[in-house]
């Protein structure tokens, strides 16, 4: 009767066990379906607002305050420009101020400013924002191009990643004009590409 009580003892845990398991395994496919949706979700955005930013040059819509920052105003929000890695498939708008509510739709401002060469634009790392900048390389082009209609050409100069929170290593802008950052998986790091400025082009003449 003993044996018997412990054969039964083994088969209730392992039955739990394997309950356990399907669990985890169920509530992680849940959690991974709901990202899809929630990366999915943010890529269409983007996409709807980038189409009225490239639109601000040729409509004049946009406005320049006291210190020369240009932006658009689509649904409340205010952008400066889009943003675009042809080597990773990246075009997205980019806000004139982030939060961790602005950054659900686009890419935003973190600090800094463009035409000084001291900008930091970061982003999620959702696979529609920048969830690829991990696969950046050294010597890439990168374009960006603000409401006015300016585009100013870069190239990608290091892809390394930060501490989450050594902020005065991603604020140092000494040898390139602009980085842009999103956090790794864990969250614990940044993926940080720094960028050099090659040229600018100047809109046609209307």
């Amino acid at each position: 009767m003993a044996k018997e009580r412990k054969s039964n003892a083994r088969i209730k845990t392992g039955i739990f066990f394997m309950a356990l398991g399907l669990l985890f395994v169920t509530a992680a496919g849940g959690l991974f379906a709901y990202n899809r949706i929630i990366d999915k979700n943010a890529g269409e955005t983007a996409q709807k607002i980038i189409a009225t930013v490239e639109q601000a040059p040729k409509e004049e819509t946009y406005t320049e305050d006291e210190n020369g920052e240009k932006t658009v105003t689509v649904d409340g929000e205010k952008y400066i420009g889009v943003i675009s890695i042809p080597s990773l498939g990246i075009s997205l708008p980019v806000q004139s101020e982030w939060s961790l509510a602005k950054l659900k739709n686009s890419p935003c401002l973190y600090s800094g400013n463009v035409y000084d060469g001291t900008a930091i634009i970061c982003a999620h790392n959702y696979q529609s924002h920048f969830g690829s900048l991990k696969y950046a390389d050294v010597g890439d082009k990168v374009y960006y191009t603000d409401v006015a209609g300016l585009t100013y050409i870069y190239k990608i100069s290091s892809v390394e990643q930060v501490d989450g929170y050594d902020v005065e290593t991603m604020k140092n802008n000494t040898g390139w004009d602009m980085t842009l950052f999103t956090c790794t998986y864990s969250g614990r790091q940044r993926v940080t590409v720094r960028l050099i400025r090659t040229e600018s082009e100047y809109p046609a003449a209307q």
